[in-house]
């Protein structure tokens, strides 16, 4: 090892070079203040490294500062329950003109509740959704409307609400037979999954809801199906909002109802087999367009939209509508 050369006497207030880099130092100093080498020995202290510096740090505030935040974010958005509806899709139900009455959305074990989830949505089924009471479907309020006094806001409570009880009743007239009570069952909220190119590659779900209630002193039933919910933004969808408003005509011995969505209105009549599946069919152009209610439950409900262009002869399956009931929570 490298050696101090002495350039004068190694007394008090004498000189030395720093073996490292060359700096005179006088003594009885034992470091070179310059590099800080120890001038008996030439050898350099170790150099301390900085917290920020040391192995494993960096990643560590990086997942405390970014990644944990993100996942708290896809947890409490419902985005990750979104990927699982869309992975765990299923094949596609092949379209009848008479739909097997299957429920799909049952499962004994697990094997059958995964197969189960790939052939009927049953992992969106399971997560239930609830709607705290009195939550408007317009959503969060606009800067309009978190500048209303109090007095406004009364007024427009008391306007809705008195539209809506003039409006809704909460059960069929007394004159309609329980025999043609066919609609009584979907009174209430749904959550819905719409579900287009069923069984392709193209296959595409949006969820939203779908609302029945009976209206005109229980002689017609409504129903508001919003795809996505009215609430959520619409990106790069194209938004499915349409209503259908239905009467039994006593007179006919039938049930008649008109369908609106796009800005149109569709006259349609109603029929119902033995096992209780409903069709609703109206003449969109050259298209027959038939809705088939099928597998219905106190809790859920199916629906197949089908087109026909040549009189019945072929059908194609334009869309699927699974749907659940939805729970209403009083706050």
């Amino acid at each position: 090892m490298a050696r101090a050369t002495v350039k004068k006497q190694d007394t008090a207030g004498a000189s030395i070079s720093c073996p490292v880099c060359g700096q005179s130092v006088r003594l009885p100093a034992e470091n070179c203040p310059a590099c800080g080498t120890n001038l008996r020995t030439g050898e350099k202290p170790e150099k301390e490294t900085s917290v920020w510096q040391r192995r494993g740090f960096k990643p560590l505030v990086v997942s405390v500062a970014v990644v944990i935040p993100l996942i708290s974010w896809l947890l409490g958005s419902g985005v990750l329950d979104d990927l699982d509806l869309i992975t765990r899709a299923r094949v596609g139900l092949q379209h009848c003109a008479d739909p097997p009455a299957r429920d799909m959305w049952e499962a004994d074990d697990k094997a059958q509740e995964v197969q189960a989830a790939r052939k009927g949505y049953d992992s969106w089924k399971s997560r239930s959704r609830t709607r705290p009471g009195g939550q408007s479907p317009s959503g969060p309020e606009t800067e309009e409307e978190r500048n209303m006094t109090r007095e406004q806001r009364e007024t427009r409570a008391d306007r809705r609400n008195y539209f809506a009880a003039s409006l809704m009743f909460d059960r069929p007239s007394a004159d309609l037979k329980e025999a043609n009570n066919w609609y009584g069952r979907f009174a209430g909220e749904w959550d819905a999954a719409w579900i287009t190119g069923s069984g392709t590659p193209q296959e595409r779900i949006l969820q939203g809801e779908w609302n029945f209630t009976w209206i005109n002193g229980g002689e017609a039933v409504q129903d508001i199906l919003s795809v996505p919910y009215l609430w959520e933004p619409v990106k790069g969808v194209d938004p499915v909002r349409a209503s259908s408003m239905r009467t039994f005509n006593s007179k006919a011995d039938r049930w008649e109802g008109v369908h609106l969505q796009g800005g149109r209105i569709f006259p349609f009549t109603a029929s119902r087999n033995s096992d209780g599946n409903i069709y609703e069919s109206y003449q969109d152009g050259q298209l027959l367009v038939t809705w088939i209610f099928y597998n219905i439950t106190q809790e859920g409900f199916q629906v197949t939209v089908n087109q026909t262009s040549d009189g019945g002869r072929t059908y194609a399956l334009a869309a699927e509508i699974w749907a659940k009931r939805r729970i209403v929570e009083i706050q």
